[in-house]
This record gives C-alpha cells, sequence and structure tokens, in this order.
C-alpha cells in the first residue's frame, strides 16, 4: 500500500469529521498552542516540519525486543486472549477460518520484521479482515534459536492489542512455518 492511498483513505475516513471548538471559538487540538513566529519564512517552518515527521521512530519499535523466548523450528506456537472461545480457536488451529491477507518475512532482518509485522496487522486490522497469516520461515539453518523470525513473531504478536489469538498453521496452510492471526472486529466509525 502506497503512501498515496494511505493518505487518500485518511481523508475519506475523515470526509465528516469537524474540529471541536473550545472556548472563544479557539479549536481545542491546537498542540503546544504556541503562535509561530511571524519572522521565520513559510518555506523554513515547511523543512522544519518535515525534518520533525522524520526523526520520528518507526511505529514497530513500540515492539519489545527484551528477552525473546526461544522457538523450536519444528514447534507448535499459540496464544490467546483471555474471552475467546474455545470453537473458535479450535477453528484458527485446524485452518477452518478463510485467511484473507498474508505477508510473507523470509529474506527480512529482525527490525524490517518488526516494522512488516506491525503495518501489516494495522492495515489488516484498517481493512476489516479477521484472519490473515504471517510466514515466517523455521530457520532450520541458524545455530542460535533466539535470533529467528519465528521466535521474534511469536513475541511480538502478544504485545498487539488488536491481535486476539494466533497459532502455528495446519499443514496444508504453512504448518509451523506461518502463524495463523485471529484480529479484533474493526468498529465502524460511529
Amino acid at each position: 500500500m502506497s503512501e498515496r492511498d494511505d493518505e487518500q483513505s485518511f481523508r475519506e475516513a475523515m470526509r465528516d469529521v469537524l474540529p471541536l471548538v473550545g472556548k472563544k471559538g479557539n479549536k481545542t487540538h491546537s498542540g503546544t498552542g504556541r503562535k509561530t513566529n511571524p519572522d521565520i519564512p513559510e518555506s523554513t517552518l515547511r523543512t522544519r516540519r518535515k525534518a520533525a515527521e522524520q526523526d520520528k521512530p518507526p511505529s514497530g519499535a513500540a515492539l519489545s525486543d527484551a528477552w525473546v523466548e526461544p522457538v523450536n523450528p519444528e514447534q507448535f506456537i499459540e496464544f490467546s486472549r483471555p474471552g475467546i472461545q474455545s470453537t473458535r480457536l479450535r477453528q484458527l488451529r485446524q485452518g477452518m477460518i478463510p485467511i484473507q491477507f498474508q505477508v510473507d518475512l523470509h529474506g527480512y532482518k529482525i527490525d524490517e520484521a518488526r516494522e512488516l509485522i506491525h503495518e501489516f496487522i494495522r492495515v489488516s486490522r484498517y481493512r476489516g479482515l479477521s484472519c490473515v497469516r504471517i510466514i515466517h520461515g523455521k530457520s532450520h539453518r541458524r545455530k542460535e534459536r533466539q535470533l529467528t523470525l519465528k521466535s521474534h513473531t511469536n513475541h511480538w504478536l502478544k504485545q498487539i492489542p488488536d491481535v486476539l489469538a494466533f497459532c502455528s498453521a495446519p499443514p496444508c496452510e504453512g504448518g509451523t512455518g506461518s502463524v495463523l492471526v485471529l484480529l479484533k472486529k474493526n468498529k465502524p466509525p460511529a
């Protein structure tokens, strides 16, 4: 998905939104409330804004790597939040929920994969998808098991609140080299 598509989707979603008005007609969400210095040229302000936007950390940076539990290449992984119905979890395990979108992490470095997973989940939820697949591979060739994408994927998905449950896919859907992820339903705008 390109930036132009994201921007267009955002503008469509915000089409009917009106700014909040506070006391004396002032708009309430004015950032720090500072007035711009009239002596600073507009081109300088635009350059500063652009530089400030680029200095922001990537959105996936919120996913921790503090201690990643090592996962063996053939190990079945599973996680569910409290309140998930056992029948829904069984359907996920058996591959009975249709996969609506997928991402393949083969060839990505850990930091790139973190950012990609975070963005993938965000976009999938925005699109209203309920079941997606993340192909992480098994990393049979790695001697240091903690550094595998499978271990990190297992660790990161538990940290994303939009993830209700996930488990290793059934053999016909990628087996222990991929996970099926059940996402929260996207609430339509009121």
